[in-house]
C-alpha cells in the first residue's frame, strides 16, 4: 500500500495546488473592433493586422473579418479577442482567394506541379505596412475602428 502514496500525493498537488500556476499572464489590453469595407461593400474573410508605429511601444495584433466584414483584434500577449495595448499603429488588410486552376502545370522554378492560384482581393497598397495609408491611435477603453478601403487608394511612399 505504501508504493501508492507518492503518485496519490503528486496527483493531489497537480489538481489542487498547481492549477493557479497554469493561468496565463495576459497584459491589459484595450478592445478593438470594427468593420472593413472596400468601396462601401463589407469585406469578408480578410486579415486585419495592427503594427506598432514605434518599436517596443505597443503589441502587434490581428483579427479576421466575418461575413459582414466585422473584425475583433487579438494579440499574442493579450486575452483572445480583447484587442491590443493603447498606442499608435499602422494597419494592413489582406484577403487572398485561392482557386483550383483548370490545367495544372509543372513549374521548374518551384519543382512542383501548380494546381492552385491565389489572388489578392484588396488593393496591394493596403497589404504592406510600408505602403498602407491606414494609421490609428488605440485609446483606453473600447475602440471602434472602421476601415474604409478605396479601390483608388494612393499608397504612401516607402521609407528607406
Amino acid at each position: 500500500m505504501r508504493h501508492y502514496r507518492l503518485p496519490i500525493f503528486l496527483c493531489f498537488l497537480y489538481v489542487f495546488v498547481f492549477p493557479g500556476c497554469k493561468q496565463p499572464n495576459y497584459v491589459s489590453t484595450e478592445m478593438v473592433e470594427g468593420t472593413v469595407t472596400l468601396d462601401g461593400v463589407p469585406v469578408s474573410d480578410a486579415e486585419v493586422t495592427f503594427y506598432p508605429v514605434q518599436l517596443g511601444v505597443g503589441i502587434s495584433a490581428m483579427g479576421r473579418t466575418d461575413t459582414h466584414g466585422v473584425y475583433r483584434l487579438s494579440s499574442m500577449k493579450g486575452a483572445p479577442e480583447k484587442g491590443t495595448v493603447s498606442g499608435d499603429y499602422y494597419i494592413t488588410v489582406s484577403k487572398y482567394v485561392t482557386k483550383e486552376i483548370e490545367k495544372p502545370y509543372f513549374d521548374p522554378a518551384q519543382d512542383a506541379v501548380i494546381k492552385f492560384e491565389s489572388k489578392e482581393m484588396v488593393p496591394l497598397a493596403y497589404t504592406d505596412v510600408e505602403t498602407s495609408p491606414l494609421t490609428v491611435t488605440v485609446a483606453e477603453g473600447k475602440n471602434i475602428i472602421d476601415l474604409k478601403l478605396d479601390s483608388n487608394v494612393i499608397p504612401k511612399k516607402k521609407q528607406y
